[in-house]
């Protein structure tokens, strides 16, 4: 039975290319909208197995839409699409429920690799541990539960983190704290180490999810 998808994005043009690559990639698009409102209707009347929901929808936010799917069909898994990769945005979609994101403008290899890894259980686009992670900060799990956090950041790594966090490059960090950018790298290389993910992007959820920085 094929996967059936649809896709909830006011832009024409990407609601298109969407479209076009799941279907290249043997997904059923049973539909498209381009409000949250119709979007939600469409997936209360299609029930599809996995909705593209873009944030930065007019009126309903993309939030909103996805908490709404997930409430009202439960079984279908919903991947956040956003043009700012902005920790606190994204926190809220999955906190509303999405079970991972991807950045736009986005290669068609990075939008059928996140349906697949959502559909099979693991989410995306970030690693799956650092994912597993963050939505077991989000979902509360009792402490016996949670990952191991890793040792402990010193102030300069908050200092650090905090900066990266709010957009700052390497330079700005540096700048700002009175360092050198090489030494700077050396400080991103131990947070990176001691929360155990690769990119910005993961440390930056982790550390909002977490709370170690304020969005």
């Amino acid at each position: 039975m094929r996967v059936r998808a649809i896709a909830v994005e006011d832009d024409e043009a990407v609601s298109r290319l969407i479209a076009q690559v799941l279907t290249n990639h043997g997904i059923e698009v049973v539909g498209t909208a381009a409000t949250g409102e119709d979007g939600v209707a469409l997936a209360r009347q299609t029930r599809p197995d996995v909705a593209l929901v873009d944030l930065g929808l007019p009126r309903m936010s993309g939030e909103d839409v996805i908490a709404t799917i997930r409430r009202d069909l439960p079984k279908t898994a919903c991947i956040a699409l956003t043009a700012v990769d902005i920790p606190a945005r994204v926190l809220a979609a999955m906190r509303a429920g999405a079970s991972g994101y991807i950045l736009k403008p986005f290669h068609a290899a990075d939008l059928t690799k996140a349906v697949d890894e959502v559909l099979s259980g693991e989410a995306a686009p970030i690693s799956p541990r650092a994912a597993k992670v963050l939505l077991s900060e989000l979902r509360g799990d009792a402490p016996d539960q949670k990952p191991s956090s890793g040792p402990a950041l010193s102030k300069r790594e908050l200092e650090v983190l905090s900066l990266l966090v709010h957009g700052h490059t390497y330079a700005d960090v540096a700048h700002a704290l009175g360092l050198a950018e090489g030494t700077v790298q050396t400080y991103v290389k131990r947070i990176y180490q001691k929360m155990d993910v690769s990119t910005k992007a993961e440390a930056a959820l982790l550390a909002v999810a977490r709370g170690l920085v304020k969005p």
